[in-house]
């Protein structure tokens, strides 16, 4: 299963990202009070610790993740929080609870929209939670120089294959986890190119997340595509984020899961160097660079 403990102590990266988010944002977010929710937001270190206190002090949150695991974490973890609680969510759902339609002024999602299988769904679902007049904050991963090539690549070993080609919860894939990877694996299927961000080998992936809000129903206020390089995060820090969300682990045995771990590592770092060419320069051995795209938005439910 998936180790939200374990999450939590590797989620290096997804701090930062969600750290530069809010200080961009500091002028919009310091004003939000009322009813929020932070869609799959794990097991809820950075809703309680970081995403809350940039609010006003009249704001409460509900943070809403797919995986019961995470969410049974959260809500055990930070229970002393009386502007906080905790709910299972999938953000793709058809049947969207009742008590949640046109509920919140302002919704929140980092590091979980490159997952989607039914991305469309999910905005449509946001618009319908949202008041009239709520905004949206959301950012998560258009692509990553390597991560995904790995998996890909992975999938095909024999010794493994079979792990990745049934119906599991991968809940986290990102530290994108999106190193602002990786987040949500959910249900590995048969495709691995089915969990592949939809914006992947997109050419202009912002103007098509711009569209594809406008066509719900949002007034879009900024939406955006940055490079961001996160070399200096240690490598191995991010490979063990990825692996403790990794759930298909549990059902290997012990030597297979080390064999996995260690092939997973190697292939890795064996992509980086090809990718950068990572010779040495000078006597010293040049870094090798991890970068990631990220889609920003922000929007609006329009007055009704």
């Amino acid at each position: 299963m998936v180790n939200p403990a374990e999450h939590t102590y590797f989620n290096e990266v997804q701090k930062r990202g969600v750290s530069i988010a809010i200080k961009e944002f500091a002028k919009y977010l310091k004003n939000i009070s009322g009813t929020c929710m932070d869609v799959g937001c794990g097991p809820g270190d950075i809703t309680n610790n970081m995403l809350l206190p940039s609010l006003d002090s009249n704001a409460v949150m509900i943070g809403t993740d797919i995986n019961v695991d995470m969410i049974k974490y959260a809500t055990e973890t930070f229970y002393h929080n009386t502007r906080l609680k905790f709910e299972v969510l999938d953000i793709q759902t058809k049947n969207l609870p009742e008590k949640f339609i046109s509920k919140f002024n302002h919704i929140f999602s980092f590091h979980t929209f490159q997952w989607c299988n039914d991305i469309r769904k999910a905005f449509e679902n946001l618009y319908r939670m949202l008041q009239s007049g709520g905004t949206i904050l959301i950012f998560f991963p258009a692509s990553h120089d390597t991560i995904y090539e790995v998996f890909k690549n992975i999938a095909q070993d024999s010794r493994f294959a079979s792990y990745l080609q049934v119906n599991i919860y991968w809940t986290y894939l990102f530290v994108f986890v999106c190193n602002f990877l990786i987040k949500i694996f959910f249900f590995f299927s048969q495709d691995p190119n089915k969990y592949i961000s939809l914006f992947y080998n997109s050419v202009a992936p912002n103007e098509e997340l711009k569209d594809l809000l406008e066509s719900v129903g949002f007034n879009i206020h900024h939406c955006s595509l940055r490079e961001i390089d996160f070399s200096d995060i240690n490598v191995d820090i991010f490979l063990s984020s990825i692996m403790s969300i990794c759930s298909f682990l549990d059902a290997m045995s012990p030597k297979q899961k080390e064999e996995f771990i260690v092939e997973f590592r190697r292939k890795y770092k064996n992509y980086k160097s090809k990718l950068y060419d990572n010779n040495k320069h000078d006597g010293k051995k040049a870094p090798i660079l991890d970068i990631h795209k990220l889609l920003v938005a922000y929007a609006q439910k329009g007055e009704q």
